[in-house]
């Protein structure tokens, strides 16, 4: 594990590892400073791919947008934590790109948690959050329906 000053992020060729750490600064409540450290793996640098049928989503989707490009209705799955092991806290971004309504559902085993039980986006263009919470639990909000 290598600590990185924020000068050496933005040098040319300079690439943060999931185990390199960046520190900040926190005020520990008496007026001094503790230094605390922010993980290469927790800083996220969102990327985009598209599918083009039922998709099930695999570990390099983590912190990224799955397009569901798709236009008759398609399923995204959750598969179950012994088949991917996301870490907790991993966000997945759904878009339906295409016209056809997608819905998304998880393996058998896994609870996806969501308002009202809508696990379906609204319409083209629509986006939606998946949130691991536990080994096979997730949140899913954003513009959806039943």
């Amino acid at each position: 594990m290598a600590d990185k000053k924020i000068s050496q992020l933005t040098a040319k060729g300079s690439n943060l590892v999931a185990s390199d750490r960046v520190p900040i600064a926190q005020d520990n409540g008496g007026g001094t400073f503790a230094t605390k450290y922010v993980k290469g793996s927790e800083i996220h640098n969102w990327t985009f791919h598209k599918e083009s049928a039922s998709y099930t989503l695999v570990l390099g989707d983590a912190h990224n947008y799955v397009e569901m490009e798709v236009n008759s209705a398609n399923n995204l799955t959750v598969p179950t934590n012994a088949s991917v092991a996301f870490p907790f806290g991993t966000e997945i971004r759904i878009t339906q790109l295409g016209t056809g309504q997608t819905t998304i559902l998880g393996a058998v085993g896994v609870t996806i948690r969501t308002q009202g039980g809508k696990n379906k986006t609204a319409g083209q263009y629509s986006v939606a959050t998946l949130f691991k919470r536990a080994t096979n639990e997730w949140y899913l909000f954003g513009d959806l329906t039943t």
